[in-house]
Formats: structure tokens, C-alpha cells, sequence
């Protein structure tokens, strides 16, 4: 498959190759480009780049609160109550930790008193325990692996939402490439607007001096009076245009409107950086295809779980408790009667439906991720290819417009001579003047489609960041 692609493409690889070989001997000598600028603007103050902040600051909230399950808990156990008669306090502290491997621990102290009034007479109005409570389950909840379930795959998440992170970073540079590139076009149209204004006056100044020595007809005068006209209303169309992607340009930024933006005017050639390996690693490097190996190993992780749901959750404790008993404080924190207690309890119901019905739901997820996987790599592989191409093809239509240039500046020197003689009227020079200046626009516009099909083609391999923006732009 990735042999097809290159053979296809091996002369256009074998000049992107040339290219790379010569940068590093001017790399440290050039500064960066304002490009890498908008991009480090965007990345942030951008609302795009403030939500992956805030998604990277919520997965990291995420495993702490995960991590909190295996972190001693302190539980105070302080109570008061009043009944007709008689009024009660407890006051005390318990300890809970769960382990790794599936024991729960349980310790503390509690003491407990009873006021009496005239109508009751109490005995032991005092008590006092210190305990230790160890359960572990032995069958469902037995081992690391399923106790840890929770955590690891709270790690995972996290894992996934930093990799979603940085395609979103991607994302943020394409978007920024692609509107810087639309705001040079439209001040390359605006100056040839400004440009073809000019002409059709110059146009119309001659027309009427020649019409008024009978050189040329009225025609020639109206023709040229319709030209300025057109001209006029393109430039005016073409600021509102050129307007809307400043303030694009800007939203892109998270500027302000009012907020100052500078920038050069000319458009250089981009040429892409490819790495040595690219057709073995594009789809193992591709940030979509890391995240369908995240979710891959999150639903093993959560398969292994819900099968072990199925065995019966049956827990074992053990006990041991110091109690004392008295009219006072003294007396009941003695703690002279030892208790132990030994017990087996089984937690889960005989009915296992619920259990069998989250197996048979995450096997049916399991199978549609790995449909999801074949698909993923073919839309890979797929817009790889394509995004080759359209390189390719932009590189072709960006030389044939260089040609269309020679061409069409050699008819406007022709139609030059032959309007000078009285050989033609201005309707031929208008059209070869419209004719060089498409053919200069269209330069401008092979080479913005160039330059944002490189960048699309280093983000449909998922290796498109500052870094390579910051190599290809020199």
C-alpha cells in the first residue's frame, strides 16, 4: 500500500528530499518566521487553546480523585443527641484505608457518655472502644488487577485527553496557517483591486484625449468608463472581503478588535519536511490512531473487570476490639473487656444478570472498536495519499501559472504596441491588462494552495507542530 504511494510520487519526494538536505546550512542563520508567531499567539490566548488547557488541568483532577480510593481517610465519629430525660455524646475518629491488593482496614477510638437527670439512674454512664476491622474479598474483589481497574484507567483517560490535547494544538496551528495565508491573498487582491482602479482611469484619461483628436470613437470612451466603474465596485467588495478575514485572523488570535496586527505582505513558499520514515510510522505516529489504542486498552481494562463481576463478591473480616466500661472517664478508657469477631459475608446477589448483561455490552464495544480500527486505518492511509496529491497537483498548477505569467505578460507588451500604433482599440488593451493581472492572482493563489496543502499534509500524518512549521517556512 505505501509502495503504490511513493512510487507514484518518488520525483516530487526526490525534490522535497533536495530541500531538506540544504536547510540546515542556513537554518541557524534565519530568523523565525512571523508565522511562528500568529501560531504561538494562538496556542495562547485562543478560547481553542484555553479548553485544552482546561481539559489537560480536568484528566489530571481525575487520577487524583482515583489515586484518593488507596489514601487513608479519617472519619470523625462525633454525635450528640437530647431525649426526654436523658442526653448522649460520642466523640471519636475512625481510620479507612483500602490496599492495592483488595483489603479494606479499618481502626480507631470512640467514646461514648450518657447524662442522667432525677427521673433516671444510669449504670456505666461511660464506654470507651478502641477497634480493628481487616475484610478482604477472596473472590471478585481478590488482586491488584481488579482493584486497580478504577485508577489505571483513570490514567488512561488522562493519557487519551492529553493526546486529544495535542491534536487539538494541531488543529489550532492548521486553522492559524490556513487564515494567515487567506489574509495575505486578500491584501494581494486588494493591491491588484487598488492597481486595476488605477488603470481603468489612466485608461479613461487616454481614451478622452484621443477621442477628442478623432483618434478612437466615442465607444472606446464609454468602454473605458464602464472599466473604471468595475473596477470601483470590485474594490469595494474586495475591503469588505478583506475585512471579514482581518477579523477572522483576529477571532483565530483571541485579539481584540481594536488590538494592533502587523504583518508582511508577501507569500513565501513553504517546503514541507518529511521525515526519513514516514511511510513505515504514519499510521503508529498518527495521534488518531494513539487514541484508538488508548480506547483498545481501556476496554480490556474494563472487560477484565466486568467478568470478574461475575464471580460471587464474598467478603471476609476480622475484628478485634478493646472496650471498657464505668461511671467515669478514668473507668471506661481502661479498655479491660477484649472482643474478636470473625465473619464471612457475601455482598452480590445469586441473580447475575446485571453482571452478564455489562459483559455482553462491553464485548459488543470491543467489537466496534476494532471495525473502528480498520476504518481508521484506511482513512489514514487514504488521506495521506490524497494529501500527497494535492501537493503535488499544487506544485504542478503553481508552475503552470509561472508559465501563464510569461505568456500573458508578453500579450500585454504586444497589445501595448499595437494600441500605441492605432492598430487595436482600448478593449484589447483592457483585456490583456485583465488578463496579466489574473494570471499574477493566480500566482498568489497556487501558491497560498500550495503552502496550506503542505501544512495539511504534515497534519493528516499527526506531525504537523512548531517545530516543523519552523523548519518547512525556511
Amino acid at each position: 500500500m505505501y509502495f503504490d504511494i511513493r512510487m507514484s510520487l518518488r520525483p516530487f519526494l526526490f525534490v522535497i528530499s533536495l530541500w531538506v538536505i540544504q536547510l540546515p546550512q542556513a537554518a541557524g542563520a534565519v530568523q523565525d518566521h512571523e508565522l511562528l508567531s500568529f501560531v504561538n499567539l494562538a496556542m495562547l490566548q485562543s478560547d481553542a487553546a484555553f479548553t485544552v488547557r482546561d481539559e489537560k488541568i480536568l484528566g489530571s483532577l481525575d487520577i487524583k480523585v482515583a489515586e484518593q480510593q488507596f489514601v487513608t481517610r479519617i472519619v470523625p465519629l462525633t454525635t450528640v443527641g437530647f431525649t426526654q430525660g436523658t442526653g448522649s455524646q460520642q466523640l471519636g475518629v475512625e481510620f479507612q484505608r483500602d490496599m492495592e491488593a483488595g483489603t479494606e482496614v479499618t481502626y480507631g477510638v470512640v467514646g461514648n457518655r450518657v447524662e442522667e437527670d432525677s427521673d433516671y439512674v444510669i449504670e456505666n454512664s461511660h464506654s470507651a472502644k478502641a477497634f480493628v476491622r481487616i475484610s478482604q474479598g477472596i473472590f471478585r474483589r481478590w488482586g491488584q488487577e481488579y482493584n486497580l481497574t478504577g485508577l489505571d484507567v483513570a490514567r488512561l483517560q488522562n493519557g487519551l485527553n492529553q493526546i486529544s490535547a495535542d491534536h487539538a494544538l494541531q488543529t489550532i496551528t492548521l486553522e492559524t496557517v490556513r487564515k494567515y495565508y487567506a489574509l495575505l491573498l486578500e491584501d494581494h487582491l486588494l493591491q491588484k483591486s487598488h492597481e486595476a482602479l488605477e488603470r481603468s482611469k489612466e485608461h479613461l484619461e487616454s481614451a478622452k484625449s484621443r477621442q477628442s483628436v478623432g483618434l478612437v470613437s466615442k465607444v472606446d470612451v464609454y468602454r473605458a468608463e464602464l472599466a473604471a466603474l468595475a473596477a470601483e465596485n470590485l474594490l469595494h467588495n474586495q475591503k469588505r472581503s478583506r475585512q471579514r478575514a482581518l477579523d477572522d485572523f483576529r477571532e483565530q488570535l483571541g485579539m481584540e478588535e481594536d488590538s494592533a496586527l502587523n504583518w508582511h505582505e508577501s507569500i513565501q513558499k513553504i517546503l514541507p519536511v518529511l521525515p526519513e520514515d514516514w511511510e513505515k510510522n504514519v499510521i503508529a505516529n498518527h495521534l488518531e490512531w494513539r487514541k484508538y489504542l488508548t480506547n483498545v486498552e481501556i476496554a480490556k481494562r474494563e472487560m477484565y473487570k466486568v467478568k470478574r463481576d461475575l464471580l460471587p463478591d464474598v467478603d471476609v473480616s476480622l475484628t478485634l476490639e478493646q472496650r471498657g466500661d464505668g461511671d467515669s472517664i478514668e473507668e471506661a478508657i481502661a479498655l479491660d473487656d477484649t472482643n474478636w469477631s470473625f465473619q464471612v459475608q457475601m455482598n452480590s446477589p445469586i441473580n447475575s444478570v446485571m453482571e452478564e448483561a455489562a459483559v455482553t455490552r462491553k464485548s459488543m464495544e470491543q467489537a466496534k472498536l476494532r471495525r473502528e480500527g480498520k476504518a481508521l486505518r484506511r482513512k489514514i492511509v487514504r488521506e495521506v495519499r490524497d494529501g500527497l496529491d494535492d501537493l503535488k497537483t499544487a506544485e504542478l498548477q503553481h508552475q503552470l501559472n509561472r508559465r501563464q505569467l510569461e505568456q500573458a505578460d508578453l500579450a500585454l507588451d504586444l497589445a501595448k504596441i499595437r494600441y500605441e500604433k492605432g492598430l487595436s482599440d482600448n478593449l484589447d488593451m483592457l483585456d490583456a491588462e485583465a488578463a496579466f493581472s489574473d494570471a499574477e492572482l493566480a500566482i498568489s493563489r497556487s501558491l497560498v494552495a500550495y503552502n496550506n496543502a503542505a501544512v495539511h499534509l504534515a497534519y493528516v500524518m499527526g506531525i504537523l507542530d512548531t517545530d516543523w512549521l519552523r523548519m518547512s517556512v525556511r
